[in-house]
Parts: C-alpha cells; sequence; structure tokens
C-alpha cells in the first residue's frame, strides 16, 4: 500500500494543479470546439444576420458553422451588390443625391434606428447599403446595418431571400398582408427581433410599414423607440417610386433620387418620462412632417 501511495504521489502538489487545469482547459475546447473559435473578437455576436447572440459564449459547432456561413455570404451578398448593381445604377446611369451623410461618422455602431418613408421594397435598402458601406466604406460588421421588413414579402422568391440573408428583419404586420387590409394580433416575436437589430447595429426602420403612397405612419414606432432607447434619425426619400419599371421591378434610367438624413431627433424628455400615448401621438406627428409621403 505505501508503493502504491508513494506512486501516485511524485507529482508535486503545484504539479497536480497545473495539471489539473490543463485538462480542464483541453476538455473546456473541446467542448467549444468550432464556436469557440467563431466568438473571437465579435464581442459576443456571430453570424450575418449579425445579431445572433451567444448565450453564456458558446453555440453548438453545427450552428456554429452554420452562422459562420452565413455571414460570409452576407459579405459576398453585399460585396456582389455594390459591384454588380449599385454603383452602375445608382452612381453612373440614374442620380441619387445624398445630404446630410456627414452625421454617419459620428454615430455609435449600436442603438441606431433610421426612420425613412416608403416607396419600393429594396431600392431603399440597397441605396442605404451604398451609402454606407461603398460611399462611406465603414466594415461591414461594424456598424451591422439591416433593414425591416415585412415576412411575406421576404418569402416571395430567390432575390427576397437574398435579401434576409443581406440583412433583413422580418415580422408579420398586424394591419395588412398581400395587398389587403386586416387586423391580427401584433406579432411579439418580429417587434423583438426589430428590437434587438437597434441594440445590435444599425437598422433602417419604414413606420408606414408599406409603399402605398399615403399611408400614414404607425403608431408602434414611437413604442418602439421608447422602448430601445435609440438614436432616432429621420430619412426623406424621393424619386424611387420613378426608377420601377412594372410593379416593384427596377431599371429605368437617367433619373434623380434624392436621400436626405435629418439630425437625430431630441428625445432625452420622452426617454426619460413613462411611455404615454399622448406623448407618443406628439412624437409621431413630428416625424410625420418630417417623413411623410402624402397622397397625390
Amino acid at each position: 500500500m505505501a508503493r502504491q501511495r508513494d506512486r501516485t504521489d511524485v507529482t508535486p502538489p503545484e504539479g497536480r494543479s497545473k495539471i489539473a487545469g490543463a485538462s480542464k482547459a483541453g476538455a473546456g475546447m473541446r467542448q467549444r470546439g468550432l464556436a469557440g473559435e467563431l466568438v473571437g473578437a465579435a464581442g459576443g455576436l456571430v453570424g450575418a444576420i449579425p445579431g445572433v447572440r451567444l448565450i453564456g459564449g458558446v453555440l453548438s459547432e453545427k450552428l456554429a458553422a452554420r452562422t459562420f456561413l452565413n455571414r460570409w455570404l452576407r459579405r459576398g451578398i453585399l460585396a456582389s451588390f455594390g459591384v454588380g448593381f449599385t454603383v452602375p445604377y445608382f452612381s453612373i446611369l440614374n442620380d441619387v443625391h445624398v445630404e446630410g451623410d456627414e452625421l454617419l461618422k459620428d454615430l455609435p455602431r449600436r442603438g441606431v434606428v433610421f426612420l425613412a418613408n416608403h416607396q419600393t421594397y429594396f431600392l431603399e435598402a440597397i441605396t442605404f447599403f451604398d451609402l454606407v458601406y461603398v460611399r462611406h466604406q465603414f466594415p461591414l460588421e461594424d456598424p451591422v446595418l439591416r433593414f425591416s421588413a415585412a415576412e411575406e414579402t421576404m418569402k416571395k422568391n430567390l432575390l427576397t431571400k437574398l435579401m434576409t440573408l443581406a440583412g433583413g428583419v422580418t415580422f408579420r404586420r398586424s394591419f395588412r398582408e398581400g395587398g389587403l387590409d386586416i387586423r391580427r394580433p401584433v406579432d411579439l416575436a418580429g417587434v423583438y427581433r426589430v428590437e434587438e437589430a437597434i441594440r445590435d447595429g444599425w437598422l433602417l426602420h419604414f413606420p408606414a410599414g408599406t409603399t402605398k403612397q399615403g399611408a400614414p405612419l404607425r403608431a408602434g414606432v414611437s413604442r418602439l423607440l421608447h422602448d430601445t432607447h435609440a438614436i432616432a434619425l429621420p430619412v426623406r426619400v424621393d424619386g424611387f417610386r420613378e426608377l420601377l419599371l412594372h410593379k416593384q421591378v427596377p431599371g429605368k434610367l437617367f433619373r434623380r433620387c434624392s436621400v436626405k438624413i435629418h439630425p437625430p431627433l431630441e428625445l432625452d424628455e420622452f426617454y426619460s418620462k413613462p411611455y404615454r400615448k399622448e406623448q407618443g401621438a406628439a412624437l409621431l406627428a413630428r416625424l410625420e412632417g418630417l417623413i411623410g409621403d402624402p397622397a397625390q
């Protein structure tokens, strides 16, 4: 027994603690696998539709691989759109005049929402991607720019699915679907996705929720701002409907469009108090005056 005890105690106490620590570290590395490598300097974010948070800092290896692939798909889609479409179409074949974009460089990389009127399904979003990542050459994931879109719209075809990968945040509208007015409960899961997109980066959001000209801004945008305490910049777009050949298909040439980014709204007082419908309505009226799209 003494000989057996001597044989097991040959390692000094400090040596045993180092070996035990190395064993635990090795087990942790094996457990993390690919997921651990993907976290890196991403600050707990992974995926291309960035905004997918790591629970406890670790994803399953299969899920981590999928989000890593999505991340690079997003980069490829944005690069392809930039080289193959936005530069020739918006800079050469048409003229997109941008005003107020000098504000972008001073914005934080998270917690920002751009509130824009809505004229086409995708052209405003593509223009904004071009503005942020091509004209101003921000890194593709700093900030992470995304745009909100109706869930049924983003399921229509291959292009809409690619746009979702590029940065679409989908939700089910409670008031409209398939061109028809409806009434149904608020999509709380969709609201959560929109809020997360704001907290994790920049979001281009359309308060009217439809491209129909003359549509009023939805009251829910005031609640969204109050819940997220986002930095909110109104954005007025004009002329994008004139680019459409048929329905939502672009193709017209030598047209002039404009994008005007207004300074951030003064919302400190609004955020400092509990939400009230009267204050929300007053904020909505201010927005309407800046980005309202009146019927002709």
